[in-house]
């Protein structure tokens, strides 16, 4: 965590930056003379901004009864407009198909997710959220919409959304992604 103070600058949370040593030191807002400090900047918020992605992943899948693996599953299944395959999850999520297997078996169980035919496929089935599913993954979102609320302004969040997007790739084509043979 990291709080500004009233002359602009910024401190890290001594409990997630590690160094209790240097969590008095500040840096200011805004660029500074020296891109590579501010490289190793944006790294190290980055960093940060994982772990405090993971709490939030741990801390509500413990509320609701899910694992950080069932909530990412949710994200994805949202952000594909409630409509996947096992398989294209299970390749994006990095999962086995006996383990997507078992986590589609648990959260259909769990009622969050529904399971249907694939028209297009026979062998293959549809997974979408269920209204708890939906409820759930709403209630997980308002974390980070507040989040985003109070941390950037609206007129900021068109360009951390393409921000983030062009994040994702350049994490693809630099290592995030197997390499094809």
């Amino acid at each position: 965590m990291t709080t500004t103070a009233t002359d602009g600058t910024t401190t890290l949370d001594p409990l997630l930056d590690g160094d209790d040593d240097t969590s008095t030191e500040t840096s200011p807002r805004g660029p500074s003379s020296d891109p590579e400090a501010d490289l190793e900047k944006l790294l190290n918020s980055f960093r940060l901004l994982v772990l405090h992605h993971s709490r939030v992943l741990g801390h509500q899948g413990a509320e609701y009864g899910l694992g950080a693996t069932d909530i990412r599953f949710l994200a994805y299944v949202s952000a594909t407009g409630d409509a996947v395959t096992p398989k294209r999850a299970a390749e994006y999520l990095e999962l086995s198909t006996g383990a997507m297997t078992n986590l589609v078996d648990r959260l259909v169980a769990s009622g969050h997710l529904d399971r249907k035919p694939n028209p297009a496929d026979r062998r293959s089935v549809i997974v979408s959220r269920t209204a708890k599913g939906v409820e759930v993954s709403l209630a997980i979102g308002s974390v980070y919409r507040e989040s985003f609320r109070e941390a950037f302004a609206s007129h900021q969040w068109r360009d951390l959304a393409d921000g983030f997007l062009d994040l994702g790739a350049a994490l693809d084509r630099n290592g995030a992604l197997p390499d094809e043979a």
